[in-house]
């Protein structure tokens, strides 16, 4: 069942539906968001999507006019769900005094969302709202019926459920950390307690970023400040969940018929590398080119530039090809497939230059983007690549073209330097994840210190 205390949507064009279904919601033990849908928009509106919002309680038919345009119904259906359902899996549940357009409503959001840009539901629901408002809403408001509607519908999305129980013990965990740094508090008058926590908070976000950097950016600094307590809470989710998965469960049915169960065919290697390794939305960090982890393209005027040679001591072509490029391969590749070979640089300064201010130098690893069609330049068949200071990230496919393929190759040895708001002016393409950033520090720091061992 989704759980107890999420957050749910209702929309309705009539405010005594509208307080039914939030009054209904609010007692089967969840968190009604409401919306009123009055003179073509919803009231109060959004600023923005809600992320993490899993189900939507909606009425069919709120434009005024013709109940038998269907078509017409649907299309204000989508514009509030376009300004209400972030990006991710969600039900919408009808709550509707017509359930037999149900079905031909379903089929007009499915069919018309996605070219404005709506992620469809992945499972719908109704509620008859005659069953509770009595016939054409003219009847005694049955409480207890909705309550128990309401309820049962809850328990038609099992992995939908799955998934939001798993967002709650997430939100535990940074509730836990709130809960940790606040109990350092002692003073027994509750205004002093809230003036020390202000002001630990302040100490923290301080000493996370440095005391030049916080005033800018207190959320940012303040995440920074957290995040090391909310990561060892994060370690321990799913280790005490209470929550016993049926033998119903679509999740449990799939491990038992298979114990290793396939990857579906709709989702590439490289997408799901995407996912897991890389972050395509860190691009837009207000850092920029000084966030750890980040991959920048090198800008054309860079490239070859005295700086460039300065650094790396070789001009573009030679340089690609004495790094990366396999020494069989580097004597016959053309200039041709050395030119779709984008140069890109990963920002990996110590991890301590990132905290408390102390960013002295930025440090950014070579690298280079080659689609796949062009990896055995770099790599043999049996997965050899050029040489040992040299990283395959793993092949990754991004959103806007998941058709093609990269291998994202990060040199360890050749590297450049850049004092602090040096900026290169290069194109922030997406950052590491954590764990993506750690291995290649361990490649890194492993490659610099192997001991000059001479042996005969």
């Amino acid at each position: 069942m989704i759980p107890r205390y999420s957050r749910v949507v209702a929309i309705d064009d009539r405010e005594d539906h509208l307080k039914a279904i939030t009054w209904g919601l609010s007692q089967a033990g969840f968190c009604p968001v409401p919306f009123l849908f009055d003179d073509g928009d919803l009231l109060p509106a959004p600023e923005a999507p809600i992320t993490g919002m899993r189900i939507v309680f909606t009425d069919i038919h709120m434009a005024p006019g013709n109940l038998a345009n269907l078509k017409m119904h649907s299309a204000v259906i989508i514009q509030c769900l376009n300004k209400i359902a972030a990006v991710g899996p969600y039900a919408l549940i009808f709550w509707s005094m017509y359930p037999g357009d149900v079905e031909q409503m379903k089929s007009l959001i499915e069919a018309d969302g996605p070219s404005t840009g709506l992620t469809p539901p992945i499972a719908f629901g109704t509620i008859d709202k005659n069953m509770v408002l009595g016939a054409g809403g003219s009847g005694t408001f049955d409480a207890e019926a909705l309550r128990s509607l309401i309820a049962e519908q809850m328990e038609n999305f099992p992995t939908l459920a799955t998934a939001a129980q798993w967002e709650m013990r997430a939100a535990q965990a940074a509730a836990k950390t709130t809960d940790a740094v606040h109990s350092l508090t002692q003073a027994p008058v509750a205004e002093q307690r809230t003036a020390e926590w202000e002001s630990l908070l302040a100490f923290l976000a301080a000493e996370a970023v440095g005391p030049d950097v916080a005033p800018l950016n207190i959320d940012g600094a303040l995440d920074s400040a957290l995040l090391p307590i909310l990561e060892d809470q994060l370690s321990f989710v799913g280790g005490t969940s209470e929550t016993p998965i049926p033998e119903t469960h679509p999740l449990r049915i799939a491990m038992s018929v298979n114990p290793r169960p396939p990857r579906p065919d709709g989702v590439s290697v490289a997408r799901l590398n995407a996912s897991y390794l890389i972050d395509e939305a860190g691009a837009a960090s207000p850092k920029g080119e000084f966030e750890r982890g980040m991959v920048i393209q090198l800008p054309k005027s860079y490239i070859n530039s005295g700086p460039f040679i300065r650094q790396f001591g070789k001009e573009r072509s030679d340089l690609v090809r004495a790094e990366f490029l396999l020494k069989d391969k580097a004597r016959i590749a053309s200039a041709e497939d050395i030119g779709k070979l984008a140069l890109h640089v990963v920002e990996l300064g110590p991890e301590c230059d990132h905290v408390q201010g102390k960013v002295s130098t930025h440090r950014y690893l070579l690298a280079l983007l080659v689609p796949s069609a062009l990896i055995s330049l770099c790599r043999t068949k049996s997965g050899v690549l050029n040489n040992a200071s040299v990283i395959d990230a793993g092949l990754m496919a991004f959103k806007k073209a998941p058709e093609e393929e990269f291998h994202l190759l990060i040199s360890t040895r050749c590297y450049m330097t850049l004092a602090p708001g040096s900026a290169l002016g290069g194109l922030c393409k997406f950052r590491l994840r954590r764990l993506s950033i750690d291995e290649v520090v361990h490649h890194y720091t492993t490659h610099a210190r192997r001991p000059g061992v001479m042996r005969f």
